[in-house]
């Protein structure tokens, strides 16, 4: 019976996949590989150290910018410096500014830079360069008159101190400059600031002019110590002319050259304490009459 059986189970288990669709293998998706990692910090792997003296195609294009920026800043000020647009002030701001220049040139030197680096130094160039310009703009005749200014500015009160030492200034006009010079350092301090205007240079440079004629007027005066001083002066090289005459002239002898080698003795002791500091007017006119006595006594030796 049981041949019966398994011939019919065989039979039956192939009618059975008969039915069943055969469906060929296919393989699994893989998962797709991860990108390559980037060679620079830039490209977004900070902790990737790159290697050295890398050349990364957007820091060389910003590094190249930068360093043409940086050399036409410089060009910039340098022609306007030398057409005379440039300030004092302006002048100091950009010595400040210059040492900052230096530091941003040796960076964009070293390797290393980075690009973010580099752009931010784009910016600072940017600033310094947009303050240059605004330097530049300045006119060549405002800049030649305010130079003017400063020289006859200078110039007055030069004048001034050196007609005061040689007591060339009156006592009495001493307190007339007092006010003069509180409008000459009224004008020192408007030399100095920036955003005047060629009227207002123009302006200056008249009440210059008329400072310097007050000074020019005040320095006539001849006070009576300078005059004894230059009188005194005379009356010595007055002396020796006299004697020198009478020495061609056949009438000095030896006696007479010896007592005039007494009076050059003291003659050149009065010369001595007429150019001391602080000699009083009446000292100076006491040498006059020591200096009349020695003409004196010259004169009786010149006519013998």
């Amino acid at each position: 019976m049981a041949r019966r059986i398994i011939p019919g189970f065989v039979l039956c288990v192939s009618v059975w996949l008969g039915g069943c669709e055969v469906i060929p293998y296919q393989p699994q998706p893989q998962p797709a590989p991860a990108p390559a990692p980037a060679p620079y910090p830039e490209a977004g792997y900070p902790n990737q150290a790159p290697p050295p003296n890398y050349i990364y195609a957007d820091i060389r294009r910003c590094r190249g910018e930068n360093q043409r920026a940086h050399a036409d800043l410089l060009d910039d000020y340098e022609r306007a410096r030398n057409a005379g647009r440039i300030s004092p002030s302006e002048a100091r701001q950009f010595n400040a500014m210059e040492a900052r220049l230096r530091n941003l040139r040796g960076q964009l030197g070293r390797d290393g830079l980075t690009l973010q680096e580099c752009q931010v130094i784009s910016n600072e160039i940017a600033g310094m360069r947009a303050e240059v310009s605004r330097m530049t703009r300045r006119n060549p005749a405002l800049a030649r008159c305010m130079a003017d200014n400063r020289r006859a500015h200078a110039e007055v009160l030069g004048n001034y101190e050196n007609a005061r030492r040689s007591g060339r200034i009156n006592p009495r006009e001493a307190q007339r400059f007092n006010a003069i010079d509180g409008r000459l350092r009224a004008m020192q301090n408007d030399l100095a600031r920036d955003g005047i205007s060629m009227q207002d240079c123009e302006r200056m440079a008249g009440a210059i002019a008329y400072e310097r004629d007050e000074v020019a007027r005040m320095s006539r005066y001849v006070s009576p110590l300078t005059q004894c001083v230059a009188d005194n002066r005379r009356a010595h090289d007055d002396v020796y002319v006299v004697y020198n005459a009478a020495q061609r002239a056949g009438r000095i002898g030896p006696n007479e050259a010896r007592q005039f080698s007494f009076i050059d003795r003291r003659l050149r002791e009065f010369q001595e304490r007429v150019k001391r500091d602080g000699t009083t007017l009446d000292e100076c006119r006491g040498v006059g009459r020591a200096i009349a006595q020695e003409r004196l006594a010259v004169d009786r030796m010149a006519q013998q």
